[in-house]
């Protein structure tokens, strides 16, 4: 995993963001299959694996909740009092889930592997206030849940009213720190003046190669999305289709998406023959 990890930040941010953009704009249910597929295997090479249950979970919710609101659709398979339940809309509900798994998975890939001195470095000379934000955004969920258990911890409260207390207590520590943050950076001139910073990354030509690759296989993607016919559910659903065209698109796609997978398997097949030879001699 060090090949992402030591990523140049650019690189990292283009991939994330195209996979990402791709994802939200497209319900064509394969596209979005290979994206959750994508996702689900960097998450089990990145020891992520317990977020893959999550998956079954999103797509069931919103397949389950969709026709509670919509009730559009030809094919009617059951009535809930005068509230007509349409295969349509559960298809709509599970592809719409799965567009959030998918989402999930990559946004969690990318809180591993987009760290907050990436953010710096890309946005800290251009917009020096995003770049602060988005760091500071990034580790906040995690910090705040990590607060939570600290603080229901020391108060060996399981109860509802624990909870709550140890939820307002890790929302005030958490504003409290934020406060101190800003100020601190106000103080240090942050913002105010080009700054000089020093960084461990460096654009050469496997970086350039690598920046070409995604945005050519972007760009293939996009092209191939906006040239095709879309994917329509109501009032009756498109017959998913094979074309040569779509084959290609597929095919694109899946590249793209399994960039960082492949790239593991490098890593892990170079590092397992760089270890057998040192044993050897």
């Amino acid at each position: 995993m060090r090949a992402l990890t030591v990523m140049h930040p650019l690189c990292c941010f283009i991939y994330l963001l195209s996979v990402l953009c791709i994802t939200f704009f497209t319900r064509e249910p394969i596209l979005l299959l290979i994206s959750a597929v994508g996702a689900s295997s960097l998450l089990a090479l990145s020891n992520k694996a317990r977020m893959l249950l999550w998956f079954p979970i999103i797509v069931a919710v919103c397949a389950a909740l969709n026709p509670v609101f919509s009730h559009r659709g030809d094919t009617v398979l059951f009535f809930v009092g005068d509230l007509a339940i349409t295969l349509q809309s559960i298809m709509y509900g599970a592809v719409f889930g799965l567009m959030l798994a998918a989402a999930f998975g990559w946004s969690a890939a990318a809180v591993k592997y987009m760290t907050s001195d990436k953010y710096i470095w890309l946005f800290g000379r251009v917009a020096p206030l995003c770049g602060l934000v988005l760091s500071c955004a990034l580790r906040l969920i995690p910090l705040f849940i990590r607060r939570a258990k600290d603080f229901s911890a020391s108060g060996g409260n399981d109860t509802l009213k624990g909870s709550l207390k140890a939820f307002s207590a890790a929302v005030g520590y958490s504003a409290e720190e934020a406060m101190s943050s800003a100020d601190s950076m106000r103080a240090r001139g942050y913002g105010t003046a080009r700054r000089t910073s020093y960084s461990l990354y460096r654009f050469d030509t496997s970086e350039a190669l690598q920046l070409v690759a995604v945005t050519a296989l972007s760009a293939v993607v996009i092209v191939l999305m906006l040239c095709g016919s879309s994917f329509e559910f109501y009032p009756i659903m498109s017959e998913l289709s094979f074309s040569a065209h779509d084959i290609l698109l597929y095919a694109a796609f899946g590249l793209l998406c399994m960039l960082p997978t492949l790239a593991i398997i490098r890593e892990n097949i170079v590092r397992g023959r760089i270890g057998k030879a040192a044993k050897e001699h």
